[in-house]
């Protein structure tokens, strides 16, 4: 079922049916905010319920700098997503950039709380215990924000290449000749020509990996 899953989303993606939200999240892991923040509004506009554009349009506002709207935006997905470890994350680091630390601790403990990567959450306690030691200076302020996003930003890469990797194995076992093909195209057995692949399919001991 989970390559069956995978390789639907691969299908679409190649045939051109690509919601706002996932060009916002690809426009937002490229650096693009802006782009992304117009892709956000643009899937709510459609349907004002999907959180998930919600919560990276408030992801976008912060990343652009645009910290009183994207506190503005993060504090309404709280509400609907509070297990969303990024909507607290990133809530917590625009009360840090507002000096509003009091509220920054309630985040970063309800994130503490939530099921994240190991390394995400010692830094998270990390940081708890800093802000506990007393009024920040504003070198200590940008150390825990900048540790914050930063390990944040590795656990992401990690997941992200796992991702790729299960993408690329459950591509290749539906085009299993795919790296023979012409042209670069799956075919097998006469069957006809299917979608692009997501990525350059190589295989490592015996593996396929996407690169």
């Amino acid at each position: 079922m989970k390559h069956v899953l995978v390789l639907l989303a691969v299908v679409a993606l190649a045939a051109g049916c690509v919601s706002p939200v996932y060009k916002g999240q690809i426009a937002l892991r490229q650096g693009r905010y802006v782009e992304a923040e117009g892709f956000f509004n643009e899937a709510l506009t459609e349907d004002p319920s999907k959180t998930d554009a919600l919560v990276g349009l408030g992801i976008a506002q912060y990343k652009a700098g645009q910290i009183d709207t994207a506190i503005a935006t993060l504090e309404k997905a709280v509400q609907i997503r509070p297990n969303e470890p990024s909507v607290r994350l990133y809530l917590a680091l625009g009360y840090l950039k507002r000096e509003e630390t009091e509220k920054a601790e309630v985040q970063l403990t309800a994130l503490r709380g939530l099921r994240i990567d190991p390394r995400v959450g010692q830094q998270v306690q990390q940081s708890l215990d800093l802000l506990k030691q007393g009024p920040l200076t504003d070198s200590v302020r940008s150390y825990i924000v900048g540790s914050l996003e930063t390990q944040a930003e590795l656990s992401r890469d990690v997941q992200d290449a796992r991702l790729q990797a299960q993408m690329a194995q459950a591509y290749y076992f539906y085009y299993p000749y795919y790296p023979f093909a012409p042209f670069g195209y799956p075919f097998y057995y006469g069957a006809p020509y299917g979608p692009y692949a997501p990525c350059v399919i190589v295989r490592r001991g015996g593996i396929p990996y996407c690169i």
